[in-house]
């Protein structure tokens, strides 16, 4: 029996699974996100190797691990992380690649689309065979990751804010806030500043339930970040000239359909969008036994289904 290690790292989380060739799952680790934007290269290296060595320690006795692929944020910009990676694997086949990957993989398989991600960041790529990845904006929370969860729950803290100081226009998102973290934002502010992008982007579900109850500030932040997606496409669009399918992934996809749904009734003539139904870590898994030259049967998926879900997903922010 072959093993492999599927990691699938943003900034918010890392999921790293250690699994069988028949997808089974024999051990996880979830812990802090391992984007070098926010933590640097080195960082970024030394939490997905101290993930693959604490894996290693449920490698059955005597066996080997046959490859490792790795779906990790930002990692075109910083090679040498994979270079530090393949050092310590010691000649395991290897190879990280775009975050956006694993959710191609997972929801596409190896056919041609466009990613939309829309997580604690956001992305927009153009997968072609025999071309490199083509992103459309994706260039991270200090230029653009408007839509993105980090975008929807910084919105939403400038703008109770904004009411508290006397700038801005009522808001139930400042209720909302309070109720959450029993204090005001302005009060809050330390806890904001320590917890960082992926504390802001928790936030996202307040801007949520606002829009639910027809608060007029957060439908305001939900339509823009439903529009910033909506040109996203319509850029993907003109740049092939034919509809696509929509590998679509990212925790604010996943859990508020509602945002989902308005994306895809606007998306471009012909376009489909196809939710991911799996973790991502599974489109991880694939990618390392392709790695490899090998293929998944039909009880993969469900073998993987019955295990994965074994092990829990800690908080962690």
């Amino acid at each position: 029996m072959k093993y492999f290690i599927g990691i699938d790292a943003s900034g918010s989380k890392t999921d790293a699974i250690l699994f069988s060739q028949d997808g089974c799952v024999v051990a996880r680790e979830y812990t802090r996100g391992a984007n070098a934007f926010d933590i640097g290269p080195t960082e970024t290296a030394k939490r997905i190797c101290d993930t693959v060595d604490q894996l290693l320690t449920s490698l059955p006795k005597g066996e080997k691990l046959a490859g490792l692929f790795g779906s990790v944020s930002v990692i075109s910009f910083y090679p040498e992380v994979e270079d530090k990676v393949k050092k310590h694997l010691s000649g395991t086949p290897c190879k990280l690649d775009s975050i956006v990957t694993s959710v191609l993989a997972a929801t596409l398989g190896k056919e041609d689309g466009v990613c939309l991600i829309s997580g604690t960041g956001s992305y927009c790529c153009i997968r072609e065979a025999g071309k490199p990845l083509q992103y459309i904006g994706s260039s991270g929370y200090l230029l653009d990751t408007t839509g993105s969860g980090y975008y929807l729950g910084q919105q939403a803290l400038i703008a109770s804010q904004r009411e508290l100081d006397g700038r801005g226009e009522k808001t139930i998102i400042t209720e909302l806030i309070q109720q959450e973290v029993g204090e005001n934002v302005l009060e809050h502010l330390p806890v904001i500043y320590a917890g960082g992008r992926p504390y802001i982007a928790s936030f996202a579900q307040t801007v949520m339930n606002a829009y639910a109850q027809g608060d007029k500030v957060a439908k305001c932040i939900f339509e823009q970040g439903v529009n910033a997606y909506v040109e996203s496409l319509e850029t993907a669009y003109r740049i092939l000239q034919h509809p696509f399918k929509i590998a679509t992934g990212g925790g604010v996809f996943l859990h508020f359909s509602e945002y989902a749904t308005a994306v895809a009734q606007r998306a471009p003539e012909g376009c489909t969008m196809i939710k991911l139904d799996m973790p991502a870590v599974y489109g991880s898994a694939l990618e390392a036994v392709w790695l490899t030259g090998g293929n998944v049967d039909e009880q993969f998926k469900p073998n993987f289904n019955r295990t994965y879900f074994r092990y829990p997903t800690p908080k962690l922010y």
